[in-house]
């Protein structure tokens, strides 16, 4: 029924907790429990081994008066870090399973030497004395009449003895010898007791699909069930929500054991995010999906698509609302809703403003462009141009003029636009050469102004950018000097800037010669 690996699914909880045990499994007898034998000093009871030290078979030695809890003696251990004292027997455990046995414990202050506290440890080994594997301790005690204590034991293997040493685990300042013990009344067997084991499958958020199922080792069945809460009586139970669940089973001799086990909630988080592609129209937007929690692989469903992808992302997407669902092996569920994919307008050029060139002689033809949609900034560009933030394009000749704006993302758009020139005389006419030989003809080079001009400028350029000659004055003129030395013959560039009578900047550029 389980195609992918079940351990993954389950959280595995061993409850080795035993409680109402009221009939013998596979229990181990133990000889002598209640330690009978007649009080001597150094030695251990009939049926029990001396592990280590010089154990006492009490009262009376030692002047220890406290009287048995059972029958008519018991074994008395006092020892320290250098000098424990235990007692030992045979027993044939088997690793791997659980047995209970209770005892009586109780502490004098001075067994020969002075004490500080009781304290017992319970050991599983080979031999009498071996010390391999630390099964139980009781912690240190002081009280000094008898009482009742349980254990429960787990060998992690099969083991020939068991042992019980004094633990000097504290240290003693009154002495080396301060763990002092009197023990009496041992249960008359190890009892096995049944290990519940219980497998869990969690639930989803919001839903109830839990289970819970117990599996008994040791004892013989049938066994019963019974849970709480809810008092189902099967080993498996099924449609949990989340929380806490207790399991008794009885074996059909009597024996009992109680687990428990949590049911949890598996929570799928997941976070989207969007790669936008920028540009109207374009289907090149992205979805990207992280999810945590769960159990992978995880599944993507986009817009309640039937077919799933296992990749957390989706490309070439338009713009739009889009809806992802996310699943993960066992079935939970996130749902990422109102993911929103936008596109800015599109990049339009809405308005075109020319002006015609104002006269013969002159290239001031100009265009303006308005642009809305895409993302600004803008840059603009005409075809024998570069990029450009200016929204303008001046000084152009007659003709038609291509276009192309693009924004911040680089979509683009384009346009043309005709400039047209104006047939009539500019309102200065400049002469295109003069001849500075001192004749007193075309000595000088100057705009002839037909019109009421004002901010008025000339500069004069040799072909390397250097200027020559500038002024203000429209009556202004050069005479072919150049800070008092004559210039060779030769073609100059010059520039001419004012404002005509119509209040319209003008902007004139030609070249003249120079002839001597």
């Amino acid at each position: 029924m389980c195609n992918r690996p079940c351990f993954a699914l389950k959280i595995l909880l061993y409850c080795l907790f035993a409680c109402c045990i009221k009939a013998n499994g596979q229990d181990i007898p133990l000889k002598n429990p209640s330690f009978e034998d007649k009080p001597v000093q150094g030695k251990a009871p009939k049926s029990w081994t001396t592990a280590i030290g010089t154990p006492d078979i009490q009262p009376g030695i030692f002047g220890i008066a406290l009287p048995p809890s059972d029958g008519n003696s018991y074994v008395g251990l006092h020892g320290g870090p250098l000098w424990p004292e235990g007692i030992a027997q045979a027993v044939s455990m088997k690793g791997g399973y659980s047995y209970s046995l209770s005892f009586d414990l109780a502490y004098t202050a001075f067994y020969a030497y002075a004490g500080c506290y009781g304290n017992i440890a319970i050991y599983a080994g080979d031999t009498p004395g071996d010390t391999a594997e630390l099964l139980w301790r009781s912690g240190p005690f002081s009280h000094t009449n008898w009482k009742r204590y349980n254990a429960v034991v787990n060998p992690a293997r099969d083991y020939k003895y068991i042992s019980f040493w004094t633990d000097a685990a504290v240290a003693c300042e009154k002495s080396a010898y301060g763990s002092i013990v009197l023990i009496d009344n041992l249960s008359p067997s190890l009892r096995e007791i049944p290990q519940v084991i219980i497998a869990v499958e969690n639930t989803c958020r919001g839903k109830t699909m839990g289970t819970a199922s117990a599996k008994v080792i040791g004892n013989a069945g049938p066994y019963t069930y019974l849970w709480t809460p809810g008092g189902q009586t099967t080993n498996k139970i099924n449609n949990l929500s989340p929380g806490n669940y207790q399991v008794t089973v009885t074996a059909a001799n009597g024996t009992s054991a109680t687990a428990s086990v949590t049911v949890k909630e598996i929570v799928l988080v997941s976070k989207v995010s969007t790669t936008l592609s920028g540009c109207h129209g374009e289907a090149k937007n992205e979805i990207r999906i992280v999810t945590e929690g769960g159990l992978p692989p995880y599944r993507y469903y986009l817009n309640n698509a039937v077919q799933p992808t296992y990749t957390p992302e989706f490309k070439g997407l338009k713009a739009g609302n889009y809806f992802v669902a996310v699943k993960d092996d066992m079935g939970c569920e996130d749902k990422l809703r109102d993911i929103k994919i936008t596109e800015p307008d599109p990049l339009q050029i809405v308005g075109v403003n020319t002006r015609d060139i104002s006269c013969s002689e002159t290239t001031d033809g100009k265009i303006e462009l308005k642009v809305t949609g895409g993302t600004s900034p803008y840059l603009y560009k005409l075809e024998t141009s570069g990029w450009q933030t200016d929204n303008s394009f001046s000084q152009l000749g007659e003709g038609s003029h291509q276009f192309q704006v693009k924004d911040q993302y680089s979509c683009l758009t384009d346009g043309s636009a005709s400039i047209k020139r104006n047939i009539r005389e500019c309102a200065v006419f400049v002469p295109t050469a003069f001849t500075p030989n001192g004749d007193g003809q075309n000595d000088l080079f100057r705009a002839k102004v037909h019109d009421d001009v004002h901010d008025y400028r000339l500069d004069v350029f040799t072909r390397w950018g250097q200027t020559v000659f500038s002024t203000n004055n429209p009556e202004g003129a050069w005479d072919g000097l150049f800070k008092g030395s004559a210039l060779p013959a030769a073609t100059y560039v010059w520039v001419l800037l004012y404002t005509d009578s119509k209040q319209q900047a003008r902007k004139q550029t030609g070249t003249v010669m120079l002839i001597r």
